[in-house]
């Protein structure tokens, strides 16, 4: 199907359902211009920018319809030959999706169950962003400075209420796998993964690799909290097998698949004296995952993925001070990436914002600390300082000039491999 078929088909879906119907549309497009700095030379980076349509529609008291379209669009060409002149699509590069569309159904079978059916973003954890209990969507790394996204899935959502007590359970039919940015795999996955060919095995089609979850919320005086537990698969893949030929010149082949992994999880958020705090904790229970190594005519095997139960966690809190001045800070245990016990290391985010100039200017200062060993930390840590000036004088507009630097990776840190992911950004986004 071509771009333009695909993009009728997504306007067909968003128009109104039924005359009655009264749809409301909004969205926002945002323009973004990066310079990849952290190798030799300065490179514009070839990053996309994002139109989002987003429209509601309420079918009397019961029944609401949301969809969104997003639409990705890249400045540099993709030409390489003079029949590329030729093709508008390596000429002006797009990608279309339907980013959500679902359906919810209030009081379905009872005045106390709600239901919600279609391609869903699915949000569990109370920490910012940083929720090592979040598992049900597929991590979005295709923006690298906004490497805490997520992708909605389809999925069917039902929701009970009784008290203060909320009962969710969400089924899952199939895995969606994450989303890595353009030629940025090793970013992730390490600089291993760029120097083999590969081939990728998702989970077969059947009842029986689908996924779920079941959640309960509730509330203890000033403490919200929920207990969790998903059944389902990494988004991540993870090595099953890795072939090197003989044969002078030979890449060799990665197989790589999704482990199956069960996470029982627990969250919590409160107020005190003015300043939030909250916390998760997730307990990983993977399957374990044998891989293969051939060389030549020798073949061994390696435990890449072992069975023992491994704990992930994020503690945080933030505080706006009288002047205005915003500080939030979080400790997470394991990355998104990580996964095994040994695997796990240390990370502390620091967001410090302050708003000038009437709130017209908002300035921004991130920073992160990784550590992985802490017997020997200064062999084993990694830093990055991310800033932003905004400007926000006009209403439902933002410009903003940032940067996204990391300072140092030491080996076999995770910052190791982002060391040449240095950019310097511009970005105007207006919402509708």
């Amino acid at each position: 199907m071509n771009g333009i078929a695909r993009l009728l088909l997504a306007l067909t879906f968003l128009m109104p359902i039924g005359l009655a119907a009264q749809p409301e549309f909004g969205g926002f497009l945002r323009l973004d211009k990066r310079v990849n700095v952290g190798g030799d030379s300065l490179t514009i980076a070839d990053f996309y920018n994002r139109f989002r349509l987003e429209t509601t529609t309420s079918l009397g008291q019961q029944l609401y319809v949301f969809s969104s379209a997003d639409f990705r669009f890249y400045d540099l060409p993709r030409v390489s030959s003079l029949e590329g002149l030729e093709d508008a699509t390596q000429e002006f590069p797009t990608e279309l999706t339907l980013w959500e569309a679902y359906v919810d159904v209030y009081g379905f079978l009872s005045d106390n169950f709600d239901l919600r059916v279609g391609k869903q973003r699915l949000a569990w954890g109370t920490a910012d962003k940083l929720n090592p209990t979040d598992n049900l969507n597929p991590d979005d790394f295709s923006d690298l400075v906004n490497f805490t996204d997520k992708i909605p899935t389809w999925a069917v959502k039902g929701t009970y209420y009784f008290g203060d007590v909320t009962l969710t359970g969400v089924w899952l039919p199939t895995l969606t796998p994450i989303l890595l940015p353009r030629n940025g795999a090793s970013l992730f996955l390490g600089e291993q993964v760029s120097s083999f060919q590969n081939s990728l095995t998702l989970p077969a089609q059947r009842p029986q690799n689908s996924m779920f979850g079941v959640k309960l919320d509730s509330r203890f005086g000033l403490w919200d909290y929920s207990l969790s537990y998903f059944n389902g698969y990494d988004d991540i893949p993870v090595l099953r097998r890795l072939v090197i030929s003989d044969d002078v010149g030979s890449s060799g082949q990665l197989d790589l698949g999704f482990p199956k992994m069960q996470v029982i999880g627990a969250d919590f958020a409160t107020e005190l004296f003015g300043a939030g705090f909250w916390g998760e904790g997730a307990l990983f229970i993977p399957e374990k995952v044998v891989s293969q190594t051939t060389v030549g005519n020798v073949t061994q095997t390696n435990v890449e993925l072992d069975d023992e139960p491994y704990f992930k966690f994020t503690l945080g809190g933030d505080y706006t001070f009288p002047n205005g001045f915003y500080v939030n800070g979080q400790w997470m245990h394991g990355f998104f990436t990580e996964r095994g016990r040994e695997a796990l290391h240390d990370y502390f985010f620091l967001e410090l914002e302050k708003s000038f100039l009437r709130d017209e200017v908002k300035v921004k200062l991130d920073g992160a600390l990784e550590i992985a060993d802490w017997n020997d930390i200064g062999a084993s840590y990694g830093s990055g300082v991310f800033p932003e000036v905004t400007y926000q004088a006009i209403d439902n507009l933002e410009m903003s000039l940032g940067a996204f630097m990391i300072i140092n990776g030491e080996a076999d840190t995770f910052f190791e491999n982002w060391q040449q992911a240095d950019q310097v950004y511009m970005s105007v986004k207006v919402d509708f």
